[in-house]
């Protein structure tokens, strides 16, 4: 029996994007855009960010950057949290197999709808076409899919984790959850909800060669919180954002003023030690570095106040692990072939800000994302370069890197009420991420909905009451522009090339005054960028959503068959269903639903293609074929 190797892991999810990018923002109308791209990846710049050179000039940068935001319940105040996060994940060199609007593009080797081909997500199941391993609750069940769907094991995993996923390699299960005290609801398009408390990644390996006996292999318990991982050809690498350290804060009492208490607060920061903010590894009795304070580096000025780690270790050997940190906030992560980018949002929100002489500033700052990027070799991990992003990026999908640059979507204004949509290109100068070129005014006054890259081609959906859908060209990485734009009811919040230069959206019908009502399928040909054009709808009733709007993981195409399944929740009813779309040579759309799958509050739903013509359903604990 091959080497099967599983790789659970909680939050992110990442997919390729390499010529095509929509954006979606709004309800009603939709905008599309296209936009070409640049040249190859420059060679890492990491030597020219000098790492820090002993442990007290480490832990000085630390309590500087944090000094300004101590207040009477030290760093924050009731209610805010320092720290928070957002991720964007990688993915290993496959240039040659990015897909154009021309190509239609199926589930990756285990199954799940990944962002970039060639890169593995984790999720709650994974198939090899002979097993299937699926998270159910608190165990990891291992199914035999080679006929009817048989249960092999159950094994319970150790402690009570959340947001448990899986990678599949081989014959080995990496989980990865993590507990801690969260505030905010699950782990959705790969936005890490903010949290107070001490989080703990775990990453736990099994051995299933005797599938029907896994064999518990290694159980590390890292500080921090896990924003997301991929696994490129066997190697993991995950990033984890490890916030401002849990010290001993006063408050003000009766017998301590505010004033008497930001003082003591900041006393104690000062006396802090680089064993507080430095995140460590617990593998036994004893506890050790995840990383040495000279592996860490720091952008030119302070981001954050936390670290940001990228793991990297071989899913068969997680022991033999290596680490290299930037001493900034991590939110969100979205992966290139070879760099991996991870992006914090700050200003517009109302939170402080540190201002150089004059301790904080209380007003509400422009909305800016920091990037940080990471370049990948083989096995190694190396921090590279860091930039100031305008706006505010809704999420992965925002992000492309295409022939060396990155190029990124992003809302200019209000967060919740952009003036206008931006694509923004950026390439590497020394230690620098430099724009290059942009272009404004995508869906003024509207939010980005969605957005699909493909190589020299951007895809932006927009929404408030009647949205474009815009083509954008980013050919002239210098002068992007905008080539179509198509003005519709209704929005799609997931695109998806189906071939022959068409898209297929998921999202929602609309009123042309910005009313929703129910999930709605269409099929966008742009073939001409210039004309964009709808030549297919399916609807599905008010009081629906496809579950692709927040997870695009449930999302599965089958090339050979034209057909693409999305799971449909219907909240009258509180039950999901499958639905299932026929893409037609005429470019229209033919649907059907199955029977009821699962309930809409508690069960995840899931088809994977086994790879002979069947698909498997998972639901919650179940596992069965899907007839299609």
């Amino acid at each position: 029996m091959r080497r099967r190797t599983f790789a659970a892991l909680g939050a992110g999810a990442s997919v390729s994007a390499a010529t095509c990018a929509l954006l979606t923002t709004g309800v009603v109308g939709a905008s599309l855009a296209v936009l070409a791209a640049p040249p190859l990846a420059p060679p890492a710049a990491a030597e020219e960010l000098q790492p820090f050179e002993r442990c007290e000039e480490l832990r000085q940068w630390y309590v500087d950057a944090a000094l300004p935001l101590v207040g009477p319940w030290g760093l924050g105040w009731p209610g805010v949290y320092a720290d928070g996060g957002v991720l964007l994940t990688a993915a290993r060199d496959v240039r040659a197999a990015a897909p154009s609007p021309a190509e239609a593009v199926g589930s990756g080797d285990t199954g799940t709808n990944v962002q970039e081909a060639g890169v593995d997500e984790p999720d709650v199941a994974k198939t090899d076409g002979t097993v299937l391993v699926h998270l159910d609750r608190g165990d990891l069940v291992v199914s035999d899919v080679r006929g009817e769907p048989r249960e092999l094991s159950r094994t319970e995993l150790p402690g009570r984790l959340t947001g448990q996923e899986l990678l599949l390699v081989d014959d080995t299960v990496v989980v990865l959850g993590q507990d801690g005290f969260f505030h905010g609801g699950p782990v959705v398009r790969d936005i890490l909800p903010s949290y107070g408390g001490v989080a703990t990644t775990h990453v736990i390996t099994f051995d299933i060669a005797d599938p029907a006996a896994p064999s518990l292999e290694r159980h590390d318990r890292i500080d921090g919180a896990l924003v997301s991982a991929r696994e490129y050809d066997g190697t993991v690498r995950a990033v984890i954002s490890t916030g401002a350290p849990a010290l001993d804060f006063v408050r003000p009492t009766r017998d301590r003023t505010a004033r008497e208490a930001t003082r003591e607060n900041r006393e104690i920061l000062r006396e802090s030690t680089i064993t507080d903010w430095l995140p460590q590894v617990h593998s036994g009795d004893d506890p050790s570095p995840l990383v040495a304070c000279t592996d860490v580096r720091h952008p030119e000025e302070h981001s954050g106040i936390g670290t940001i780690s990228v793991v990297t270790f071989a899913a068969a050997t997680p022991g033999e692990r290596s680490a290299t940190a930037v001493t900034a906030g991590g939110q969100m992560v979205y992966s290139s072939t070879d760099r991996l980018y991870i992006a914090t949002a700050s200003g517009g929100w109302g939170q402080p800000i540190p201002v150089e002489g004059r301790g904080v500033d209380r007003r509400p700052a422009p909305p800016t994302t920091q990037v940080h990027a990471f370049a990948l070799d083989g096995p190694s991990t190396a921090y590279v370069a860091s930039s100031d992003v305008p706006g505010t990026v809704q999420d992965r999908w925002s992000f492309s890197e295409h022939d060396g640059r990155l190029r990124v979507a992003t809302a200019l204004g209000d967060s919740w009420n952009p003036r206008e949509n931006a694509v923004v290109v950026l390439e590497e100068r020394g230690d620098d991420l430099v724009e290059v070129g942009r272009v404004d005014g995508i869906g003024v006054n509207e939010q980005i909905r969605s957005v699909r890259w493909f190589g020299d081609l951007a895809i932006v959906v927009t929404f408030r009451q009647v949205d474009p859908l815009y083509t954008v060209d980013l050919s002239d990485p210098a002068g992007p522009r905008v080539v179509g734009e198509l003005k519709i009811p209704g929005f799609s919040s997931y695109l998806h090339p189906v071939g022959d230069g068409q898209l297929l959206g998921l999202g929602q019908d609309a009123t042309l005054r910005g009313s929703t009502r129910g999930a709605q399928a269409s099929l966008f040909d742009v073939s001409d960028l210039a004309d964009p054009r709808r030549s297919g709808t399916a609807g599905f009733g008010r009081h629906t959503e496809f579950t692709t709007a927040w997870d695009s993981r449930a999302f599965t195409f089958l090339p050979e068959r034209s057909i693409a399944l999305a799971p449909v929740q219907d909240y009258r009813t509180g039950r999901t269903r499958i639905a299932v779309l026929q893409v037609n040579g005429d470019g229209t759309l033919t649907r059907t639903l199955t029977d009821p799958v699962g309930g809409w509050r508690s069960d995840y739903v899931r088809t994977l293609p086994l790879g002979d013509g069947r698909v498997a359903l998972v639901v919650g604990g179940d596992v069965r074929l899907l007839s299609v």
